[in-house]
């Protein structure tokens, strides 16, 4: 008889076990990180018979979340969790946390508005040799019944497996950024030794046409100038796609200083760049969209403003990064229509393709420009 129940108890080990390999090997089919967590909190629910789940993934630098992912609620949850609470302590503290009932912890808050009651609950961390991501965690309503021994030896099973696979599509998110970035700088080295050369042939040509008695003489000119800002244009371009690895290399704040230190020493206006000391991790594409603005409105600084000063300002809150570009020139002529600024057009296009807001107007005495654009620093939503 004791060896029939030993051979049931080895049959369920053995199952479960098989169950964990096999969602792992599911998991590692999904190369896209955001959808990889959910399906990593959704197996963890089914792998140990939950109503409920979560999954907290922390930043690069592990000074905040990054993801939160929830399975079993019906409404979306609104904000990060405090990192205060019961779901912070397996990352935390790098155990388990197996409740009979988490109302019953010290450490509980209760729950959001909206958000199902739980009674049992089981959390793991999530870690990979010496680094912690998160934690991964599952609960039930109240009446049903508690997480077994099993069950957190089956979800710790799981997590060093879906830890893992974090890794390593981060780090295959990250090389395919790389191999984009290294792919723009040879784009602009080819752009740079082809277009480039082409449009000044055609603004020296047209400068040696040029005659006061030509019939033609006009329309020269504005080949000539339509050249000359193509070229303005296409250097500007160059120069955002070799800078952005760098933007990456070296930080948002490094590279714009050397941004704004390059145009004082070679527009001879004035220029201040005002950082915060805190600034967190922004993605790739803010990093080059913010640069392109702030490249593209320093150039309309030195060409239209006739300004003395000018100052960069870069902030952010919890959810947004804003850049402003300040100066004290003559500001924009509001009551003349002309046709399209294509400097201020490529900003707003910029912005745009970011994901991010942005406004230029005046001054309030109208004397000086100001452009100020904002970008969400996450899409990711969760609980307070």
């Amino acid at each position: 008889m004791g060896t029939q129940n030993s051979d049931n108890l080895c049959g369920k080990e053995l199952k479960r076990l098989a169950s964990v390999v096999e969602t792992s090997c599911a998991l590692a089919e999904d190369a896209d990180l955001s959808s990889l967590l959910q399906r990593i909190v959704d197996s963890a629910a089914e792998l140990t018979g939950a109503e409920l789940g979560g999954l907290l993934v922390l930043n690069q630098e592990n000074t905040g979340y990054e993801f939160f992912k929830v399975t079993g609620c019906s409404d979306k949850p609104e904000g990060f969790p405090t990192g205060n609470g019961i779901l912070s302590i397996p990352y935390k503290e790098g155990i388990p946390l197996r409740l009979d009932d988490i109302r019953k912890h010290p450490r509980a808050v209760g729950t959001p508005p909206g958000h199902p009651e739980v009674q049992a609950f089981l959390g793991v961390p999530l870690h990979i040799r010496d680094k912690v991501l998160g934690s991964l965690f599952v609960g039930k309503r109240p009446g049903r019944e508690a997480f077994s021994k099993e069950d957190e030896n089956s979800l710790m099973a799981f997590a060093a497996q879906a830890a893992l696979t974090i890794e390593n599509t981060r780090l295959y998110e990250r090389a395919k950024e790389l191999a984009r970035l290294q792919e723009r700088k040879r784009l602009a080295q080819s752009l740079h030794e082809t277009v480039v050369q082409y449009l000044f042939s055609i603004e020296l040509e047209a400068s040696r046409r040029l005659g006061p008695t030509e019939p033609c003489w006009r329309k020269l000119l504005t080949i000539q100038r339509l050249a000359e800002r193509a070229g303005d244009e296409l250097r500007s371009a160059i120069f955002a796609l070799s800078s952005t690895l760098s933007a990456n290399e070296k930080g948002l704040s490094a590279i714009l200083k050397d941004l704004v230190q390059g145009f004082e020493e070679t527009s001879g206006v004035q220029a201040s760049m005002l950082l915060p000391p805190d600034l967190p991790e922004t993605p790739p594409v803010i990093n080059e969209a913010i640069y392109r603005i702030v490249s593209e409105a320093l150039s309309n600084v030195r060409k239209h403003s006739q300004a003395s000063a000018v100052v960069v300002t870069l902030s952010h809150d919890k959810s947004s990064v804003s850049i402003a570009i300040q100066d004290n020139g003559h500001g924009l002529d509001l009551r003349k229509k002309a046709g399209p600024h294509f400097g201020l057009l490529t900003m707003k296009e910029v912005a745009n393709n970011a994901g991010g807001e942005i406004t230029i107007a005046n001054n309030k005495d109208d004397t000086g420009t100001v452009v100020r654009a904002t970008f969400p620093l996450s899409k990711e939503k969760g609980v307070k």
